[in-house]
């Protein structure tokens, strides 16, 4: 086959622009860029010669817009670009705070979030941060289950689908409480809050209205804890004559008679993640002068969003990073408790001791990197205000005298202090909180503030800056492409105590469970993993379990799903559960047993996105 013959001409941007426009733009959605027309003329003169407007030049913008597509490039395609800088892993490692984090508000009707003031250290929420709170939460679920396949209407494209419809069984859609009326003994689906009214009564509210539940005879999935103030999904048959015979001038008369509860199932992060547009809700990748000096230039992209291309490095660095991981010290970590002080001298005992054999193995130092989690509370007793001034003296120095004894225990393991970092997560204990709920686990507000930097003086001038981490409960770890949850609650307890006893769960006329016989805690993990991430939220609660800021609430939020969550739940026992590509994992107490001399940990290995338990005898 006899090659092009070469024009005696080059041809122009100009020339080449008709051709490319048709099979690239108007065919395939594509948008040509000026310095991509420049090498596509250049390629045509060499290439095709005479022929640049035949069937061959065809052909290859064809194969051209597949394969640009493929790679998942984007929409606009543009000219050679600069080779790819190195990244380094260190940029793209925050530790985000809810005063820190970007509050982004769901709107409603563009379906997408926009962003808003940051909370800052505001001591009170402003009153649409107090009344929107639970509207962000059902608008956000409804979207989530607009993009399921189980709540999509039935569409007919054809005759013969319409013959065929009677066949298959109909599939329930989502009704408004208020299109219930006039519509006696009709069977509907309902979405809404659950909560109680004024005479103690479930009730199911939504953006129309709300109505009275009558559960006697309810059945609910298996695998979710039902509580108040959770958004769920009610089967039933609505009865205009049922109910209190006068109901609340904001209800609306007659009853809903439940026979299915359920809850709407979360959504997997990339999906989410797709659908509002690769939002940078970690605040990593904005354009601003606090970006590093060592961040290539072609990374900072549009406030807000991140980069594809970005992404998918990110995620080669991260797996190439081995040696980095994050030890989980468990919770309670009382620091004026003797065994306590034994125990965690152990543990960074055996750290140095493998931080050694890890670097001298690699040849080089800074080829591990360990991230520390300690959880609190930090005192076995809380520091409350005291009737003296004396008394509060003593139990203030008491409390830092905890963690002056760290920093002196730190200074024997050089390693741990030049390549680790240590973060610090309160907890119910801890100042300054705990002068007003005095210890108690529900007494206090969530988000809770920081161990306050009076008592961590000593350690603060041990380790390295940036090393002490003082961090909120909760907090989030940015980790190169991961987005990692810790947070300090015996949620367990909580939903245990919160859960609707329904005589037809575990009656005979309950749906039999599909799932294979499971040990109690595996299956009671199971149900609490679930729950949490069906409701996008840490404290799917009322807030008379515990309070939380309305100003934060964008702190709690669990959607798009992170990465890992990894919760310190004293009384319950160590766990991981994936679900819908989340992993979830429980690290329980340090010492669950005073009688043994074993302390618990965990460690989280981010290349690999693996949680191991570990014992430590001491």
């Amino acid at each position: 086959m006899t090659g092009p013959t070469l024009l005696p001409i080059k041809l122009q941007p100009s020339n080449v622009r008709p051709v490319a426009y048709r099979v690239l733009s108007k065919k395939h959605g594509l948008n040509l860029q000026s310095d991509a027309l420049v090498v596509l003329a250049e390629l045509f003169s060499t290439r095709f010669g005479a022929e640049w407007r035949g069937p061959r030049a065809q052909q290859f913008l064809e194969e051209l817009a597949k394969q640009w597509k493929k790679q998942a490039r984007g929409l606009f395609i543009d000219g050679p670009g600069e080779p790819p800088q190195a990244l380094d892993w260190r940029h793209f490692v925050r530790f985000v705070t809810p005063d820190t984090q970007p509050n982004f508000e769901f709107d409603r009707v563009r379906r997408q979030f926009s962003p808003r003031e940051a909370a800052g250290r505001r001591l009170r929420p402003t009153l649409r941060a107090a009344t929107d709170h639970l509207r962000q939460r059902y608008f956000l679920m409804c979207d989530r289950m607009s993009r399921d396949d189980s709540f999509q209407k039935t569409s007919f494209s054809s005759v013969a689908a319409l013959s065929h419809a009677g066949a298959a069984p109909a599939r329930p859609e989502l009704t408004l409480v208020k299109n219930v009326l006039g519509r006696d003994g009709s069977r509907f689906r309902l979405f809404g809050l659950l909560a109680r009214n004024a005479s103690g009564d479930l009730v199911l509210e939504d953006s129309s209205d709300r109505i009275e539940l009558a559960v006697a005879r309810a059945a609910q999935a298996p695998g979710s804890f039902f509580c108040p103030g959770m958004f769920v999904i009610a089967d039933g048959i609505y009865a205009a004559a049922g109910g209190r015979r006068h109901s609340a001038a904001d209800e609306i008369s007659g009853c809903f008679h439940v026979s299915v509860l359920s809850q709407p199932v979360a959504e997997p992060r990339d999906a989410a993640l797709d659908a509002y547009g690769h939002l940078d809700f970690m605040g990593m990748h904005l354009e601003s002068p606090g970006t590093p000096p060592g961040l290539p230039g072609t990374l900072a992209r549009a406030p807000g969003k991140i980069d594809r291309a970005l992404r998918r490095r990110l995620a080669a660095v991260e797996r190439t990073l081995h040696g980095h991981r994050l030890v989980l010290a468990d919770c309670n970590v009382h620091l004026d408790e003797p065994r306590v002080r034994a125990a965690l001298s152990r543990l960074f005992a055996v750290l140095e001791e493998q931080l050694g054999d890890e670097q001298a193995a690699a040849g080089a130092a800074g080829a591990t990197h360990v991230t520390v989690v300690l959880a609190g509370s930090f005192c076995s007793q809380a520091l409350t205000p005291a009737t003296g001034s004396v008394t509060a003296e003593a139990r203030s120095d008491a409390y830092k005298a905890g963690f002056d004894w760290m920093a002196q225990m730190l200074a024997a393991c050089p390693l741990v202090v030049r390549t680790c970092t240590v973060v610090l997560v309160p907890g119910a204990r801890d100042p300054w909180q705990s002068t007003f709920s005095l210890g108690r686990p529900g007494g206090g507000t969530l988000p809770q503030t920081p161990v306050p930097r009076v008592f961590v003086t000593r350690l603060e001038r041990l380790l390295p800056r940036g090393s002490l981490v003082l961090g909120w409960n909760p907090m989030r770890v940015n980790y190169v492409s991961q987005e990692i949850v810790l947070f300090r609650d015996d949620v367990m307890a909580k939903l245990k105590r919160s859960d609707l006893a329904l005589a037809a769960a575990a009656g005979p006329d309950a749906p039999p469970d599909p799932a294979p016989p499971l040990l109690p805690k595996v299956r009671q993990a199971r149900v609490l993993v679930k729950t949490l991430l069906d409701q996008g939220s840490l404290q799917p609660l009322l807030r008379g379990l515990r309070a939380v800021s309305p100003a934060y609430q964008h702190a709690m939020r669990l959607e798009p799903l992170p990465t890992t969550v990894a919760l310190f739940d004293a009384q319950f026992e160590p766990f991981d559960v994936t679900y819908n590509g989340c992993k979830t994992a429980n690290v329980g107490a340090f010492i669950s047993n005073h009688n043994v001399r074993t302390a618990h940990y965990t460690e989280y290995s981010p290349s690999t996105k693996r949680y191991t338990h570990k014992e430590l005898l001491f």
